[in-house]
């Protein structure tokens, strides 16, 4: 039985760039682009650790890893949780911004 795991993506606030003195100009992040890059590099990581485990990202304007038709016991739901969140991270180190920034 596979298990789902959705985690729910906040992408970065904008970034303000100084054009000059009284100028600036604000470049979004791509938040669609930046979850499937995210989708990707969590799916290769759990293939290999959680084969059973079918994760899915999806932009929101609050984060959360959440456990969809199955429940872990507590420890282990906050155990979960804390190892995704640490590869939420290392995934996250291999954005490069401009790729991802408006223009």
């Amino acid at each position: 039985m596979s298990r789902n795991v959705l985690i729910r993506f906040v992408r970065p606030p904008p970034v303000k760039i100084s054009v000059s003195k009284a100028v600036t100009r604000t470049r979004q992040w791509d938040g669609e682009k930046m979850a499937a890059f995210l989708q990707e590099g969590l799916e290769i990581w759990a293939a290999d650790k959680y084969p059973e485990f079918e994760m899915r990202v999806a932009t929101s304007r609050q984060a959360e890893i959440r456990f969809e038709n199955w429940k872990p016991e507590k420890k282990d739901a906050e155990e979960l949780r804390a190892e995704i969140g640490e590869q939420i991270g290392l995934v996250m180190e291999g954005i490069e911004p401009e790729d991802y920034l408006s223009e």
